[in-house]
């Protein structure tokens, strides 16, 4: 039978911004696969030298893009709702532009699969004027054991957060993700799965070989994140309402 896991705090945090690998210049954006990379994440980093406004487009976008203007969040575009600009008003030079892409899965189908490039596949324009001179990071999440956690620094935004648990009895069990909004979660050092707070799961299963009697490890990323948020362990799921036609 399954068991429960009590919640338990996630009071350690690393923040995304100070956990960066050196970029990659290029005049254009790169792709992922530009970079050796299959999965995850892509920042792309840039200055716009004068007050602008108009509307960013990200042509190409694959697959959603959070907007960054100074460090604060500005929009976000969807390509799975056909969003790919959102309004910028920059209002002093030398402000600093950055555009975090997730690659959220390839389409495996029809003539579409042969542009499967993740990130930033065409050209951005501001305002109708192309923008170049962009810095690179490559985040694939392969390793977030490594980061730097800290737990008397409170993270907000797109942050990592970890904690342990204690098992006296290892069984099936179903992580209660309804306090994260969108991100990936890690179990003992194993990508679990994804979150994201527009359902209409709310949690993830966890088998019970991937769990040890004693203390287990849980890092989640959240794009929206606070620190002290909590997770527990379910004995059954959340797989969202039923409808009947």
């Amino acid at each position: 039978p399954p068991v429960t896991v009590a919640p338990f705090v996630m009071r350690q945090s690393a923040s995304l911004w100070e956990s960066l690998s050196p970029a990659v210049h290029s005049e254009l954006p790169l792709t992922m696969e530009d970079l050796d990379q299959a999965y995850g994440y892509i920042l792309y980093r840039t200055t716009i030298a004068q007050p602008v406004s108009g509307e960013l487009v990200l042509d190409g976008l694959h697959d959603y893009a959070q907007a960054y203007v100074n460090g604060t969040l500005a929009g976000v575009a969807d390509r799975r709702i056909g969003q790919d600009h959102l309004h910028l008003d920059i209002a002093t030079a030398n402000t600093k532009l950055e555009i975090l892409v997730e690659n959220t899965g390839r389409v495996n189908f029809t003539a579409v699969l042969r542009g499967e490039r993740k990130g930033l596949t065409k050209q951005v324009t501001l305002a109708g004027q192309p923008i170049t001179g962009w810095d690179v990071f490559s985040l694939p999440m392969t390793n977030v054991s490594s980061l730097s956690y800290a737990a008397e620094k409170p993270c907000l935004g797109a942050c990592f957060y970890r904690a342990t648990f204690q098992m006296d009895k290892v069984g099936d069990t179903f992580l209660d993700t309804t306090q994260f909004h969108k991100g990936q979660v890690w179990l003992n050092g194993k990508a679990l799965g994804r979150v994201w707070s527009i359902g209409p799961q709310k949690t993830l299963y966890v088998p019970a070989p991937w769990l040890k009697q004693g203390e287990n490890e849980v890092v989640v990323f959240d794009l929206d994140g606070v620190s002290g948020r909590t997770l527990q362990g379910l004995d059954k799921p959340k797989l969202g309402s039923q409808t009947r036609k």
